[in-house]
């Protein structure tokens, strides 16, 4: 718009547009490679600043320099515009210096996007007379723009007036006129000139008005219109160049000063520290690596310490967090009493099994002592929870240790005597262990000290036993290495050994007094006395006129021979008889002739045999058996050990000494023949020998004698007990 202004203030008076009397033929070429008007068109310019292209059916030729000859080109008839001419020659004559650039121009960088060509060579083409506008609109001339492409040469003249050509998909005109073929000199002077109109103001109003696809009847008029948009569109592409160099920050130099003056706004900007990174040499590629390798080095080294000291504020937080709360709790007691620990040593995970945060603490340096004495030889300590891994270690007063291992294996220890000890237990806490509980892990440690005095029990097995049977007393495991005791009217071989403790057997004579009887038993320094009830037996008796009729052999209480009285005086092994029993000596059926306690008496009167009292009779303290056939098989009634086997002569025989254990032996008189011999151990059930025509049976405890059918036939309860 401002260019129409000021070329209407050029003119002195508004000229008519002329009439051209025929159309010349369009251009083969695209509208988007013809440069519109700014006013007439809203295609916008080409970036190269040509106006005209070669049609695309026509391949490009290469331009053909211009000579100072001047050519006259064909033209259709066309009346005469002396009114175009009149303007154009009122162009003043003092806007003729600002047209003309300087001599030397800076070259102006090409934008990305926008190529130029060669600068055209601009050669002085002599004007007719009638048109010195043409000289003046062609003689500025313009520096040469790198990287400017070459223009295309301008299209054939067209054909003579009648023949149109056909217009084609490339190219269609605009409003249905095809653009003028613009004449070699408005060629070069589009690629000529650069100054902008508003530097140069020499187009007129005429011009500015007229479109640029439109074909003027007069040759100046047309020349000068082209010349003007020509310079229109090189300035429009040089701004364009300007804005995007600037845009980019990319250009190396200034773009060069305009021919006329120029606004401020498109003055360049000059940046003093672009020119000193200019001026400063290029880094070398080993010089660019090292700088960022040093620079990844550096941030990397950052990103580590921003880790660590975001690391090491978690874990300041988790290690305030590993309170003691955190710590388990073991709870230990030893016979019923709960015990407190002396020491711990714990480790709280903080960060996994890496970092832990320790608890320690002696609670007490000497042991704790213990109010309660230990009553039970065998006592329980008891761990909760019980997956910890335990060590107990006990000594006795003299600093030796009597016990060593785990809390488990202690269930099973006895101990062997009363006394103080010291005992050290500590509890482990593994890693696997302690999955279930935070993975804490350490050690926790009691000490005490504690004194076992043991009180033995002591049981009476048999409160009530009857005359020629069997007392049994037990007393429970002692402390010390010494069997217990017993004192009392009755006679006893003492305590042996037994399954839990000790065990004593009383022998009750035939003739034992009836009621109760105190025995009193001590073990281990403790005294219990006991009462024992002996109740009478039923005893049958015979009365004989002549002693020829009494019972033979008869062996009494006082009768053994001394090679049998010396062995009931000797200890007595250990329990034979606990498995099996005892069983009868003979396997077929006998007579007892003579039965234990049975009392025969020769010429008693019959007041006496009424009242069974009288003096002279004799009471049997063993059992005389007659079997039902002469010499029948006998065997061993209980297991045990031959003390005795050989022929003792006159009444006795063949005699037999077995030992049954605890002082209990079997005696048999009158065998024709042996099967065993003095030192064998003899199972219940093995042939013991041959027996005559009666064999005298007794069975002892020490020196008592006790009925042995009761024995055989288990109804002695005493003996019952092991």
């Amino acid at each position: 718009m401002e260019e129409d202004k000021k070329s209407t203030a050029v003119q002195p008076e508004e000229a008519p547009k002329p009439k051209p009397r025929r159309r010349k033929a369009a251009s083969p070429q695209s509208a988007a490679d013809t440069p519109p008007s700014p006013t007439d068109s809203a295609e916008p310019p080409a970036a190269d600043g040509q106006t005209t292209k070669k049609p695309a059916a026509s391949p490009k030729k290469p331009r053909a320099k211009k000579t100072t000859k001047t050519t006259k080109t064909t033209k259709t008839a066309k009346p005469k515009t002396p009114k175009a001419a009149k303007t154009a020659k009122k162009a003043p004559a003092d806007e003729t210096p600002e047209r003309k650039a300087p001599a030397q121009e800076s070259p102006v960088p090409a934008a990305p996007g926008f190529e130029t060509g060669p600068e055209p060579k601009s050669e002085s083409k002599p004007e007719p007379p009638e048109t010195p506008a043409r000289e003046d609109a062609a003689a500025p001339t313009v520096p040469d723009v790198p990287s400017t492409p070459e223009l295309p040469e301008p299209a054939e003249r067209a054909e003579p007036a009648g023949t149109e050509p056909k217009p084609t998909a490339d190219a269609p005109a605009a409003d249905d006129t095809p653009a003028a073929e613009a004449p070699p000199e408005a060629a070069a002077a589009d690629t000529a000139v650069t100054d902008t109109p508003e530097q140069t103001g020499d187009v007129s109003a005429e011009d500015a008005a007229e479109p640029s696809g439109l074909v003027f009847s007069d040759d100046l008029a047309n020349d000068k219109a082209l010349a003007a948009e020509a310079a229109r569109m090189a300035n429009i592409s040089r701004t364009a160049q300007l804005s995007i160099a600037q845009i980019m920050a990319g250009l190396e130099e200034d773009p060069a000063p305009s021919a006329g003056p120029a606004p401020a706004s498109e003055a360049p900007q000059h940046d003093s520290a672009a020119d000193d990174e200019d001026d400063e040499p290029q880094d070398t590629i080993p010089q660019a690596l090292g700088r960022g390798v040093f620079g990844m080095f550096k941030w990397l080294l950052l990103v580590v310490l921003f880790v660590l000291i975001i690391a090491g504020g978690g874990v300041a937080w988790l290690y305030r967090s590993a309170t003691p709360d955190m710590l388990p709790e073991v709870k230990v007691t030893f016979d019923g009493q709960e015990l407190a620990p002396t020491a711990y040593k714990w480790h709280v995970p903080v960060v996994g099994s890496f970092f832990r945060r320790t608890y320690a603490e002696t609670l007490n340096s000497s042991p704790v002592v213990l109010e309660d004495a230990i009553s039970d030889a065998s006592p329980d300590i008891i761990v909760t929870p019980s997956d910890y891994s335990t060590q107990l270690t006990i000594t006795d007063a003299d600093k030796e240790t009597v016990y060593e291992g785990s809390v488990t294996g202690f269930r099973s220890y006895l101990f062997a005597e009363n006394g103080t000890f010291d005992a050290k237990l500590v509890v482990t806490a593994s890693d696997s262990a302690a999955e279930d509980r935070s993975s804490v892990t350490g050690t926790e440690t009691w000490q005490f000290r504690f004194t076992v005095s043991i009180k033995p029990s002591v049981t009476l097995c048999t409160p009530t036993v009857q005359q020629g049977s069997v007392a049994a007393v037990r007393v429970g495991s002692t402390m010390s290495r010494t069997e217990p005791t017993l004192t009392g009217p009755l006679e006893s071989t003492g305590f042996v050994r037994a399954a839990n403790g000790w065990i004593c057997y009383l022998p009750i004579p035939w003739n034992a007094e009836i009621g109760n009887t105190e025995l009193t038993v001590t073990a281990d320094g403790y005294t219990e006395t006991l009462t024992l009830s002996v109740r009478a037996a039923s005893y049958s008796y015979k009365d004989y006129s002549t002693k020829s009729q009494l019972t033979s052999p008869y062996i009494g209480a006082d009768d053994a021979p001394d090679a049998v009285r010396r062995l009931l005086t000797t200890d007595g092994g250990e329990i034979q008889w606990a498995v099996g029993g005892f069983v009868q000596p003979f396997l077929d059926s006998f007579d007892t002739p003579l039965l234990y306690g049975m009392t025969e008496y020769v010429g008693r009167s019959y007041s006496e045999r009424s009242t069974n009292y009288g003096y002279g009779g004799r009471t049997s303290t063993n059992v005389v058996i007659k079997p039902k056939k002469s010499k029948d098989s006998m065997i061993v009634p209980a297991s045990g050990h031959v003390l005795l086997a050989e022929d003792l002569g006159g009444s006795y025989g063949y005699t037999v000494v077995i030992d049954h254990g605890a002082g209990l032996r079997s005696i048999f008189y009158g065998l024709t023949a042996l099967d065993v011999e003095a030192g064998d151990d003899v199972k219940q059930g093995q042939l013991l020998g041959t027996s005559g025509r009666t064999v005298v049976a007794e069975l002892r405890i020490g020196t008592v004698p006790i009925n042995p059918l009761l024995v055989w036939r288990g109804q002695c309860d005493g003996l019952k007990y092991y």
